[in-house]
C-alpha cells in the first residue's frame, strides 16, 4: 500500500534521525532534544491529581475550558500586551505542534507561499509543505546578529505569499528578536496583507538584558498574528501535551474548525494542570531559568576555547548553535562523528534549513552533570581533530 503524496513532500526531523542513530548505543550523552531535565513543579502535579479525584475525566469545550482560556487571556494582556477575547480568540491545543499544523492547513492552499525566518524550527518548514504550499526560507546569520532585513523579505514576496513563520526566542539559535526587527516584520506583513505565525514557546526562558516582545502587541498586528505558545518548556510539561493559540476572531474560527477534527478537545487533566501553572507561584520558572543560565555559561565558555568554532551567546531558549565550518563544512558528517567517537548526540544545523549549514544545535536542557560531561567530550574530540 502506498502513502499519500503529502507524506512524500516532507522529510524526517533531523532531531529524530539523530535519536534513531543513537538507539542502542552505550555510554551516550543526549544533547539533541529540548527536553527540560526538571520534573513538573509539585503544585501543578497536585492540581492534576485533584482533578482526577474530582472526576474531571470527560470532554471539555472544543476550545478548552472557560477558566483556562480566561487565565490565558489575562496572562497575554498582563505579560505580552495582547488583548484577546477568551471566548472567541483563545484556543487550547494538544501542544503547540498541533497549533502550528492547524495554522498551515487553515491558511495555506496548494501553490501558496510562506516565508520562514531561518534557521528555523523544522515544523515551520514542513507544515506548509503538508498544506501543499511552498515554504520560502529567509536566511539570517550569526555574523549579522540574526537580523531580519527588509530587503530579504521584500525580495522573496510574490503574489502567492500568504504567511510569515518565526519563532521568538528562536529554536535553534536561542536568538531573541529586538523590537526593531519585529517592527520590520510587522511593516512587511501589513503592507502585503500577510498572516504571521509566531511561535513563542520559549518566551519565559531569556537571559541577561534580553526582553521578549510579542509581535501581536505591535500596532496593527493584532488582527493578523497567530500567537502560538504552551507550557512544555517554561513549566517542564513536555509530556502533558498542552498549548494554545491566540488570534483575532475570524482567524480563530478557522483554527478551531481544524482543531475540532484533529483533536476534538484537549486533555482535561492537562488543562487543569496548565491552569495551576498560570495562576500558581512562578518561583519555579525563575529557578529553572537560573539553572539553564548556569548551564549556558558552562557550554559557551567551553566552546569559545575552540579556535575552529564560532559560538554566539544565546539570549533565550536552551540551545547553542555554534558554527564548525572551519573544521568540517558538512554538519551531518560532524554530528555523526561526534556521536560515534565522543558518544554525544547533537543535531546538524542543516536540519534547521540551509542557513544552519556548518552548525550544530547543542541543547543544555539536561542535568548540569550531563551537560558538563557532554560538552567536555565534544571539546575533547574537536581538539583531537585540530
Amino acid at each position: 500500500m502506498k502513502a499519500s503524496r503529502k507524506v512524500g513532500l516532507i522529510k524526517p526531523s533531523a532531531i529524530r534521525k539523530m535519536l534513531e542513530l543513537s538507539a542502542g548505543m552505550e555510554n551516550i550523552v543526549h544533547m539533541e532534544q529540548g527536553e527540560p531535565s526538571f520534573n513538573t513543579p509539585t503544585h501543578i502535579l497536585a492540581a492534576a491529581q485533584a482533578a482526577m479525584e474530582d472526576g474531571y475525566t470527560h470532554y471539555t469545550a472544543v476550545s478548552g475550558t472557560r477558566e483556562l482560556r480566561q487565565a490565558i487571556a489575562e496572562k497575554l494582556e498582563k505579560e505580552n500586551g495582547i488583548n484577546v477575547d477568551p471566548q472567541t480568540e483563545v484556543t487550547v491545543t494538544s501542544g503547540s505542534q498541533e497549533a502550528m499544523f492547524s495554522a498551515a492547513l487553515g491558511f495555506l492552499d496548494p501553490g501558496d507561499e510562506a516565508l520562514v525566518i531561518s534557521p528555523h524550527y523544522p515544523a515551520h518548514f514542513e507544515d506548509p509543505l503538508l498544506a501543499e504550499a511552498k515554504p520560502v526560507a529567509i536566511p539570517t546569520s550569526a555574523e549579522n546578529n540574526y537580523k531580519i532585513e527588509m530587503e530579504k523579505l521584500e525580495d522573496k514576496i510574490t503574489d502567492k505569499t500568504k504567511m510569515i513563520w518565526i519563532s521568538n526566542p528562536s529554536n535553534p539559535t536561542g536568538h531573541v528578536y529586538p523590537r526593531e526587527d519585529l517592527e520590520i516584520l510587522a511593516d512587511v506583513a501589513k503592507r502585503h496583507d500577510l498572516i504571521v505565525l509566531v511561535d513563542e514557546i520559549y518566551e519565559k526562558i531569556v537571559y541577561d538584558d534580553a526582553k521578549h516582545i510579542s509581535l501581536a502587541s505591535i500596532s496593527g498586528m493584532e488582527s493578523r498574528t497567530i500567537t502560538v505558545n504552551g507550557f512544555s518548556k517554561a513549566y517542564a510539561m513536555t509530556g502533558w501535551r498542552i498549548g494554545y493559540m491566540a488570534a483575532e476572531k475570524k482567524l480563530s474560527s478557522t483554527l478551531r474548525t481544524l482543531h475540532y477534527y484533529s483533536t476534538l478537545c484537549p486533555n482535561i487533566i492537562s488543562q487543569k494542570a496548565a491552569l495551576a501553572a498560570l495562576t500558581g507561584p512562578q518561583d519555579c520558572v525563575r529557578e529553572m531559568v537560573a539553572e539553564y543560565d548556569r548551564r549556558r555559561g558552562l557550554v559557551t565558555s567551553e566552546l569559545r576555547k575552540l579556535r575552529v568554532c564560532s559560538c554566539p551567546i544565546p539570549k533565550g531558549a536552551f540551545y547553542v548553535f555554534p558554527n564548525f565550518s572551519k573544521l568540517e563544512k558538512n554538519d551531518e558528517t560532524l554530528a555523526a562523528e561526534i556521536l560515534e567517537k565522543a558518544r554525544v548526540v547533537t543535531v546538524p544545523g542543516s536540519g534547521f534549513g540551509k542557513a544552519g549549514e556548518g552548525c550544530l544545535r547543542i541543547s543544555y536542557s539536561s542535568e548540569y552533570e550531563q551537560v558538563e560531561e557532554g560538552i567536555k567530550r565534544i571539546v575533547s574530540y574537536i581538539e583531537s581533530k585540530t
